[in-house]
């Protein structure tokens, strides 16, 4: 509850609120409250996990400013004052504290909200009200009101903080999931009865309703339709799975019996929560305010928010003709339904206009009704836009500009509802893929030409045509009367935005997101050409194992596969570097790799190398050497043999690769090997059984001239070394 020094009230579970009002003396002064705040006379009262404190700003003069103060924890703030013909003279703003950081935000506008009940119970209960302001969790307030202030302030004059998880009561505690949404069954709507001239009413669904409340007449319809199979909702989240305290509730509801003939497209004009999760404590809070300003339940059919996710709003079920709260005069034989958020200066997501799509496809088409069609409401009452009885015609799906002077659904959101009435009677609509190129998915890359592929739900008979876009220029058309095609496009290099809009026979369109598609003539390169380097393994006159190293690069920076084509052809992916190959020695080799970039450019290079192999004959000796010849099991028949500790064979070449090779047996031992007189290593010629030809020292070295000499170390036991040549590569 707020401190001292402001007025205090508690919905409870009954709906009956209790007030405490401190004199504007008290509450001007600016002195720090106490620490332990004042608790209201109902906090006692049923748990309903919805609280809402008030603050009586009636007392502050006609220019009010109420210092900042803590509170108890809220997550919503509204201003309401009796007469919704009445408002403040001038602009209420609002500073609230952040309960996490405690940092404060600075000065935000609450705008004087729209008439929206016009059930005549309802009605007459209604308040004036400001658009809530969604804070998320804070713990402290200021108000104050700027501008003009020359009348007197508005009759009961509240600032209202809801908290839609009142600990003590139970709510929803911070990190819970969203509730998953529930698949419908596709209930049937109500039974229209031919000839209603008001709206009926189901049986209550509270535990204690009271006395059903009168409502406001309807002219008859001049023809009733009858209901057609309910093709079925969309996925959405009921009241149970976001916690809705139907204790709340002041009325059963309303069925109009013309089923619905029209949905209002809203936003609900505040800030939108931190993320989707906290979406159903924002609905519990506008309920909550709903209820409170006089509304029998939350004035919204449905609500959705960004993430696309679907909240059933007023009690009564979803496939029927539920009487809402949001468009005054216009609210029977309609549906409302409201996108969480401010869409003045923010685009809606295309999640969130899908799903509003699909909801108002299943709510009109549930009646037979088009949703690209126009129909006819009367002004049920006096006071607003037009006077009562107006017969006036709207779209199936308008917005609540079109009914009611006001800027909602927002700048931004306005304007796409001539693409939401496309996807309601077209949905679906997307690019499969774009071809032309290696991706499956985006981005596409395409060389100049590609083909666009698309497809979109519905009747084909619906379809007018097809159009592609290229950076929002048309640069294709496809033939109508059919759900799917394609149409070939033509880029210059570069990122393009690519998209596909559909054209209903009526004019109303939809269209897909961008799809990016990057045009690509420039082929691949090689920052690193092939380089060959020698392997470990058996040698033989006329077979060497090589790995060829390389380094491919794009201008995008996307290789789709490469090829090894020769000395011997080898697939490798995009990412690959180095391939294996065995060769003949002694003669020249071409080296050849090719790597294909996304758009099937291709580029190529090339390396001619000379494997060589040097006879052990041609090396520098010291020490003693004998020669060991045998046709099939040394290099060239021939090889040099020492067990003298230090006897020396040095190898002198011009290349960059080397490796030598060894006789291995279970006698030999080991050898000291030097390069340009730089001692590298040792190796051990040992094996467990007799091997020849085994090359198991092999090294990269800079292009030039090298000496590589092998060392006899004399082990003990086994002092033998066997040397069978070098091989370089030249």
């Amino acid at each position: 509850m707020l401190a001292a020094g402001g007025g205090v009230a508690v919905l409870t579970g009954s709906g009956d609120a209790v007030a405490r009002f401190v004199s504007g003396d008290e509450a001007h002064a600016e002195a720090e409250p106490p620490a332990a705040p004042v608790k209201a006379a109902a906090a006692a009262a049923k748990p309903s996990g919805i609280r809402i404190d008030q603050v009586d700003l009636g007392n502050l003069g006609r220019k009010f400013s109420l210092p900042q103060r803590p509170t108890e924890n809220f997550s919503m703030i509204s201003v309401s004052w009796n007469s919704p013909k009445d408002a403040p003279d001038g602009t209420v703003q609002v500073r609230t504290r952040n309960a996490g950081t405690g940092q404060w935000t600075g000065w935000k506008n609450l705008s004087v909200a729209e008439d929206a009940a016009d059930l005549a119970g309802e009605r007459a209960k209604a308040r004036g009200r400001t658009a809530p302001l969604w804070t998320g969790p804070s713990d402290g307030v200021a108000a104050r009101l700027v501008g003009a202030a020359t009348k007197p302030l508005p009759a009961g004059l509240l600032l209202k903080l809801i908290d839609p998880n009142a600990p003590e009561s139970g709510g929803r505690g911070g990190g819970e999931p969203v509730p998953t949404p529930t698949v419908p069954k596709a209930p049937p709507p109500a039974s229209p009865v031919p000839g209603a001239t008001t709206a009926t009413k189901p049986p209550a669904t509270t535990a204690t309703p009271p006395a059903p409340k009168a409502t406001t007449p309807t002219p008859p319809p001049t023809s009733v339709p009858p209901p057609v199979p309910n093709p079925g909702m969309p996925a959405y989240v009921s009241r149970a799975g976001w916690k809705a305290n139907e204790s709340l509730v002041k009325a059963p509801p309303t069925i109009a019996g013309e089923g619905v003939k029209l949905v209002w497209v809203h936003h609900t004009g505040t800030e939108f929560p931190k993320t989707c999760a906290d979406a159903p404590d924002f609905v519990r809070a506008i309920m909550a305010t709903d209820i409170s300003e006089g509304f029998d339940d939350i004035g919204y059919n449905f609500l959705v928010d960004n993430c696309g996710t679907i909240y059933e709003g007023r009690a009564g079920g979803v496939g029927k003709a539920v009487v809402g709260a949001h468009v005054a005069g216009f609210n029977t034989a309609t549906a409302g339904i409201a996108l969480i958020g401010d869409y003045t200066t923010v685009r809606p997501s295309n999640a969130a206009l899908t799903s509003i799509a699909e909801l108002a496809a299943a709510r009109i088409g549930a009646y037979g009704n088009d949703p690209t069609g126009t129909t006819t409401l009367v002004a049920g009452i006096d006071g607003m836009k037009w006077p009562k009885g107006t017969v006036v015609p709207f779209p199936r799906i308008a917005g609540h500009r079109d009914g009611a002077e006001t800027e909602c659904p927002g700048d931004l959101f306005y304007p796409l509802l001539g693409q939401i009435r496309g996807r309601a009677a077209l949905p679906g609509l997307q690019i499969v893929s774009v071809s032309g190129g290696e991706p499956t998915t985006p981005p596409f890359y395409v060389r100049e030409d590609g083909t666009v592929y698309y497809r979109v739900g519905g009747q084909a008979a619906d379809v007018s045509r097809f159009e592609v876009l290229v950076d929002s220029k048309v640069v294709a058309t496809g033939p109508g009367n059919n759900t799917a095609g394609s149409a070939k496009i033509t880029v210059t290099p570069g990122p393009h935005n690519v998209a596909v809009r559909v054209v209903h026979v009526t004019g109303a369109t939809d269209i897909t997101p961008v799809t990016k598609v990057i045009g690509d003539v420039t082929k691949p390169t090689f920052p690193t050409p092939p380089w060959v380097a020698l392997k470990t393994g058996t040698y033989s006159a006329t077979s060497v194992p090589v790995a060829v190293n390389f380094k491919s690069a794009d201008n995008n920076g996307r290789i789709a596969r490469q090829f090894a084509l020769s000395p011997n052809e080898v697939p490798m992916l995009g990412t690959s570097t180095v391939w294996n190959a065995t060769v003949k020695p002694n003669v020249a080799v071409k080296y050849t790799v090719q790597a294909s970039d996304m758009a099937y450019n291709e580029g190529v290079s090339t390396v001619t190398r000379t494997i060589v192999q040097m006879p052990e004959t041609s090396a520098k000796r010291t020490g003693t050497w004998s020669t060991r010849s045998a046709a099939t099991t040394y290099l060239g028949g021939k090889a040099l043999a020492a067990s003298a500790k230090n006897a020396k064979l040095a190898y002198v070449f011009n290349g960059r690769s080397a490796a030598l090779t060894f006789t291995r047996t279970t006698a030999t031992g080991q050898a000291a090997i030097y390069v340009d007189g730089v001692k590298v290593t040792t190796v051990d010629t040992r094996a467990a059984k007799t091997t020849h030809r085994q090359t198991i020292w092999v090294k990269a070295l800079t292009a030039g001239a090298h000496t590589v000499s092998v060392v006899v170390v004399g082990t003990k036991g086994r002092p033998t070394v066997i040397s069978d040549g070098l091989t370089y590569v030249k």
